[in-house]
């Protein structure tokens, strides 16, 4: 099977008459050594990692005229993801785009979940990312300023426990040329285990709460404690947003007061469910300096990873996976979202 279809050779078959021993000398001398060639291998594995394992057959033969079954698809494609992860996580050329982009260093994680036969698992990613810093801006245009696009990005992922996962950050920021001790910056949501597993492995990172997530519960304390109509929720949380934006925590704080000039006969609890909250990120809301500086607020990109990196493919078709299948899968669709692809299959 090679990249333009199926070709059928001829040659000479031998055997030992002794020890039976048995082959085709010329395939060693023209690279035989599989009955798919490199390039059609690499096509197949493109295919298998970015859909299911029937649509990558039909669509093979849409795109390519490279006729496979599915079930030649599927081995090849869990066989090639875990060398695809090794050669991303050590391989010298696999690092050289990211270590020689521009760009501030940002580190995003999170997790999916991915249906297994033993059940919902949480796949867990990680993204590495340089970006160059956009132009600074102020509070009113939170929403609608255009970041420069990443210089570079290096994705793993795996089903994992979060300490076991997290093991793999410090080896993985060293391989692409991060130091662990550097003033990166990390972005996620509230999840305990990532900020603090980010302070074991980064220690002098700067931590950013997810606006969004932020948000949250700033549109849930204003809906909790205001009973008078939505335009009174949409301007009350309009303010808290705006005092969050601009002076964090103390923002948070001065809203509250705020409202509670005014009662409004709601839950007063959500509002303090709210300041409970916040104040255990009290140090990961800095969004004004960051606006300043040109730099995100938001771990958009991770969250879009956890949908189409793993998720497309993982969710697919309502498919259940044995864990290590989801491991491998993984290692094909990082190798594509972070740019080592090319590099993979050159080096073979």
């Amino acid at each position: 099977m090679t990249a333009v279809g199926t070709i059928e050779l001829r040659r000479t078959y031998f055997v030992c008459p002794g020890c039976r021993d048995s082959g085709c000398p010329l395939d060693d001398r023209i690279g035989l050594t599989d009955s798919v060639s490199p390039e059609a291998l690499q096509l197949i594995v493109l295919a298998g990692g970015s859909w299911s394992f029937d649509a990558a057959r039909t669509n093979l033969t849409r795109f390519c005229g490279v006729e496979v079954s599915d079930e030649l698809i599927r081995p090849r494609t869990l066989r090639e993801g875990p060398k695809l992860a090794a050669f991303g996580a050590s391989a010298p050329e696999a690092a050289v785009p990211f270590r020689t982009a521009s760009g501030d260093i940002e580190f995003e994680t999170d997790a999916t979940k991915v249906n297994t036969v033993s059940g919902w698992r949480d796949a867990k990613i990680g993204i590495f990312v340089k970006r160059a810093p956009g132009p600074r801006a102020t509070v009113a245009e939170w929403d609608t300023r255009t970041l420069p696009a990443p210089t570079a990005r290096f994705a793993f992922a795996e089903v994992a426990e979060s300490d076991a996962f997290a093991a793999q950050w410090v080896p993985r920021a060293e391989h692409l040329g991060i130091d662990p001790q550097s003033r990166l910056s990390v972005l996620a949501d509230g999840a305990e285990w990532i900020w603090n597993r980010t302070a074991e492995a980064f220690p002098n990172a700067r931590g950013v709460l997810d606006i969004f997530h932020a948000l949250e519960y700033v549109s849930d304390a204003a809906r909790g404690y205001l009973v008078n109509g939505p335009e009174a929720v949409h301007e009350a949380t309009a303010r808290g947003r705006e005092l969050l934006l601009g002076d964090g925590y103390t923002g948070v704080v001065d809203w509250v007061g705020e409202l509670g000039l005014h009662p409004r006969g709601g839950d007063g609890a959500s509002l303090g469910g709210m300041l409970n909250y916040l104040a255990g990120h009290q140090d990961r809301l800095p969004y004004a300096l960051r606006w300043r500086r040109g730099q995100t607020i938001g771990s958009g990109l991770i969250e879009g990873a956890a949908k189409n990196l793993i998720g497309r493919r993982l969710k697919a078709n309502n498919a259940r996976w044995v864990p290590e299948n989801v491991n491998r899968i993984a290692g094909v669709c990082c190798a594509l979202y972070s740019g080592t692809w090319d590099a993979y299959w050159e080096s073979n």
